[in-house]
């Protein structure tokens, strides 16, 4: 299966010796875990003799973790986001799939990966796309030319694409986001479409598929704090706006955030008040009558303010100086000496540490997709280093040998540290909200996806 010259020579083999050799070092390559050359083998004795049962099972079996491993480079590839090696990859799958299933070999296809497939073609497709367009725009064309002829070996509708005519360009395009349109899958819609919108708004009815597609595709998404700790100074409210206005302003289209005001007006008319929402069953309830599709429910665990206001310590140093002695010859030369010293090291410091747990949960089954506990941190110090004599004489150490001590550079320039104020509580706190915000989006657009 590798070589069609190799597969050759080895039937001819087969046919001139025993098939059992062939089967047993076969087997032999299978319990080593080669299983690429053992189905090689067991291919080979197979096409001689199809009847040969050993060959056949030990084909399907070896094949099988073949694909298997072909299939796991696929993944590898997406999470990479190489998505030409991807496309290639998966096409060596079907190939191996395809050429074993013409000779009786039926090996189990895994449909899960064929959506993963879908996303990643049209993901490589709308990239190699935007570049085409740009190297048209900056007038080159044979570039372009290659680029779209790139993304014809992926979807045959781009054969007559022409970078002198831009609509040969757009129209297979508009085409698969109208098939899009048709099968529902409304996000890719969305993506096709916005593509075209940024090239020629007026193209067809370009605007009216891209607003129906965002329509279609959007996830209202209903956030609500079920926080059992009280805080003096609102950080569960902080927090929880930091991370609503991240959530309107994040990179996914889809998610369409829930007016808290509009959320709290529709469940006190049904006798549901917004401190009502506390577990998986009442948040399901509310999100059916609000129309949402997930709740997210949020609980600031912890916010936590630490400090050390401006502090000094005495610390031991070294400072050297000239003397002059008398050698044992009676010559006067001057000598480096050392004293120990003090000088005094200002340090102080803010911290500010938060971790929200949540839930997210789908109106439409009531289970939770995910959750977890986000922890985070963020600090500012400062120290600086005074010292009434001349600093460049003060070393951390004594000599070792007749040398002078080594220094560090961070060390020596504390002394030359200008006093600066620290970063406000409040905007280690932002920052703070906004790093756990991140991760919990980051989250939401994993199992929600963009």
């Amino acid at each position: 299966m590798k070589n069609s010259w190799f597969i050759l020579l080895l039937c001819l083999l087969v046919s001139c010796n025993s098939s059992n050799k062939f089967l047993q070092t076969a087997d032999n390559l299978a319990t080593e875990g080669n299983y690429s050359d053992a189905a090689d083998y067991y291919y080979t004795v197979y096409l001689t003799n199809p009847n040969n049962t050993r060959a056949k099972n030990g084909l399907i079996k070896n094949g099988q973790l073949v694909l298997n491993a072909k299939f796991s480079s696929f993944a590898k590839y997406v999470v990479e986001n190489n998505n030409e090696k991807a496309l290639r990859q998966f096409y060596y799958c079907k190939d191996y799939f395809k050429n074993l299933n013409e000779i009786g070999i039926e090996l189990d296809w895994p449909n899960y990966f064929d959506g993963l497939y879908e996303e990643t073609k049209q993901e490589f497709i709308s990239n190699q796309y935007a570049l085409g367009i740009n190297q048209m725009n900056d007038k080159k064309y044979d570039k372009a030319e290659a680029t779209f002829s790139k993304i014809m070996e992926f979807d045959s509708s781009y054969k007559d694409v022409s970078v002198l005519r831009i609509n040969t360009v757009i129209e297979p395009l508009y085409k698969q986001g109208v098939k899009y349109l048709e099968t529902e899958n409304y996000k890719n819609a969305y993506k096709v479409f916005s593509q075209i919108n940024k090239i020629d708004a007026s193209y067809k009815n370009t605007v009216q598929n891209l607003n129906v597609a965002l329509q279609k595709s959007s996830l209202p998404i209903a956030v609500q704090l079920i926080n059992k700790t009280k805080y003096n100074d609102n950080e569960d409210l902080n927090f929880y706006q930091v991370l609503i206005a991240k959530l309107s302003k994040s990179n996914n289209p889809f998610l369409k955030v829930v007016d808290r005001d509009n959320l709290e007006k529709l469940l006190k008319e049904q006798e549901l008040g917004m401190t009502g929402i506390v577990d998986v069953n009442t948040a399901n309830k509310a999100g059916k009558i609000i129309g949402a599709k997930y709740f997210l429910l949020l609980n600031v665990t912890q916010v936590n303010f630490n400090e050390l206001k401006p502090t000094n310590y005495e610390e031991l140093a070294y400072e050297s100086f000239s003397e002059r002695v008398v050698t044992p010859s009676g010559e006067s030369q001057s000598v480096i000496k050392f004293k120990k010293v003090f000088y005094t090291e200002t340090r102080k410091f803010r911290k500010v540490e938060a971790s929200v747990s949540y839930q997210l949960i789908s109106v439409e089954t009531g289970q939770i997709i995910t959750s977890d506990n986000v922890i985070s941190e963020k600090s500012d110090r400062h120290s600086y280093s005074r010292f009434k004599g001349n600093i460049d004489n003060l070393y951390p150490s004594l000599p070792a040998g007749n040398y002078l001590p080594t220094v560090d550079p961070t060390w020596r320039e504390s002394f030359y540290e200008l006093n600066r104020e620290l970063v406000l509580n409040n905007v280690l706190a932002y920052d703070v909200y906004e790093d756990i915000s991140l991760k919990i989006i980051n989250d939401l657009n994993l199992y929600i996806g963009q």
